[in-house]
């Protein structure tokens, strides 16, 4: 009995120490088998979903491995790289300016926004100026463009008015068959073309295009969308298409004229006027009669439908600043004025019936460009621009100036004018346009000529997408 108690025993302790042992060494074995792998690797579920979105040069490495030069460029390189490439950037010189030859499309026939002026302007000069213009057809509105243009005085710049927009034609008798050989003779074809270069080279200084005598007979404009031309002394100009014009609202409709097509072309202009209110420093509006009323009402009614435009960092504070800054300077000029309409009367009453229609607008009407002194204000001299006028007989000047219209017989000195030549008006037109404070257009100081740009971009978005002018055409008769 001793022995097969020992016996028992023993076989419980040789199974004890066995069974534990082996299932210790299964748990062990399975718990450990992980931890060791983790220790001797480096993460993989995180490597892997930075794999997928990083390339291999950007990828971040475990701390336990060091980079090497097959895979990737060092730190030090890199930064080397970088500094040779801003060396190289720097060393870049700045591509020349291209002077214009003719002006470009701002807006485009469908009145798109046209960055093709762009490689024109100068990303570092702030020293410029904005010169828009508006009226009605056939008013004049390039020929006052072409003015302002010019940096030289032109020769005998009447008949090149003249002969801009008027033919020659041949004047003979027709019984007199010896006088037509004559001039049958006379004639040289071969040089025929030369004169026609030699034509266009007289008026190369006209940079805007003037309507010529083919476009006044059929009633047709010359000007669609905006044109914008930048001169040499960094002036840019604006032209823009007529108010009104009935081709306009022709051409648009492909169907019969109607109300709705004449409303939506009345929109339109509505837009360029309170675009050019926005982005301009000068704006003058031509009439060639005082004075139109609905004339009036068109700049008041741009003025009151044009959005505001800030920049999206400026405080209200600094936003109703930059609203009241934004305004421009509202130059009132009638072309093609008579003898009577240079009278100290007849200009007392063109003053107060402007100063009433823009008691309440907020364009500046009071920026010295008059046409007399007014000694009380700003001393200027009158430059015998108007013989008689003073602030006593005709008031307190606004922003007006009168362009005579110019005859056949412009050159006969007999014949009583009660005015200057148009060429000394002229001039004076365009050394008040160049003199005027140049205020700042946006809450940006010191805007760029391209930032300009692209602040016209934005703005004509912001016209094209306001519903001021939506609501105003549904209320439209």
């Amino acid at each position: 009995m001793a022995d097969k108690k020992k016996k028992i025993f023993l076989s419980k302790e040789s199974s004890t120490p066995r069974r534990p042992v082996i299932l210790k060494s299964d748990r062990d074995t399975t718990k450990e088998q992980p931890k060791e792998k983790e220790r001797e690797k480096p993460p993989t579920i995180i490597l892997k979903t930075r794999e997928q979105s990083a390339p291999k040069e950007e990828r971040p490495l475990s701390p336990n491995v060091q980079p090497s030069e097959a895979e990737g460029p060092q730190p030090s390189k890199i930064a080397h790289n970088e500094n040779k490439e801003k060396k190289t950037i720097e060393q870049k010189p700045s591509p020349p300016l291209k002077l214009m030859t003719e002006p470009v499309k701002l807006l485009d026939e469908n009145l798109e926004f046209n960055s093709a002026a762009l490689e024109f302007l100068q990303d570092s000069s702030i020293n410029y100026l904005v010169v828009g213009i508006m009226g009605t057809q056939g008013v004049g509105k390039s020929m006052i463009l072409n003015l302002i243009a010019q940096n030289t005085p032109i020769p005998d710049l009447c008949a090149q008015i003249l002969n801009s927009h008027e033919l020659s034609h041949l004047n003979f008798d027709v019984n007199e068959v010896g006088a037509l050989e004559n001039q049958i003779e006379a004639l040289n074809f071969v040089e025929a073309p030369e004169t026609k270069m030699n034509a266009k080279t007289e008026n190369s200084f006209f940079k805007f295009k003037m309507q010529d005598i083919e476009q006044i007979e059929r009633g047709v404009h010359c000007t669609k969308g905006i044109d914008m031309y930048v001169t040499t002394d960094r002036v840019i100009l604006l032209d823009c298409q007529a108010l009104w014009s009935p081709s306009l609202i022709e051409e648009s409709s492909i169907n019969p004229v109607t109300a709705r097509s004449a409303n939506v072309v009345t929109v339109d202009c509505l837009q360029i006027a309170s675009y050019l209110m926005a982005i301009c420093h000068v704006l003058i509006a031509v009439q060639d009669w005082f004075t139109d009323y609905n004339f009036l009402r068109y700049i008041q009614t741009a003025e009151m439908l044009k959005p505001s435009f800030s920049a999206s960092s400026a405080t209200s504070a600094e936003t109703e600043a930059a609203v009241g800054e934004s305004h421009p300077h509202l130059l009132l000029l009638h072309n093609r004025c008579q003898l009577e309409d240079y009278t100290p009367e007849a200009i007392k009453t063109m003053q107060d019936l402007y100063r009433k229609a823009f008691q309440k607008s907020s364009l500046q009407l009071n920026s010295g460009m008059y046409m007399y002194s007014d000694s009380n204000k700003n001393g200027l001299t009158a430059d015998g621009a108007c013989a008689g006028c003073d602030a006593r007989a005709c008031g307190a000047p606004l922003n007006l100036l009168l362009l005579p219209e110019i005859h056949e017989d412009y050159d006969n000195r007999e014949i009583y004018r009660g005015h200057p030549t148009f060429e000394q008006l002229a001039n004076r037109l365009r050394w008040m346009v160049l003199g005027v404070n140049r205020h700042s257009i946006t809450n940006v100081p010191n805007l760029s000529e391209r930032a300009w740009f692209q602040y016209c971009s934005k703005a004509w978005e912001t016209i094209r997408k306001c519903t001021f002018f939506m609501e105003y055409e549904r209320f439209l008769p």
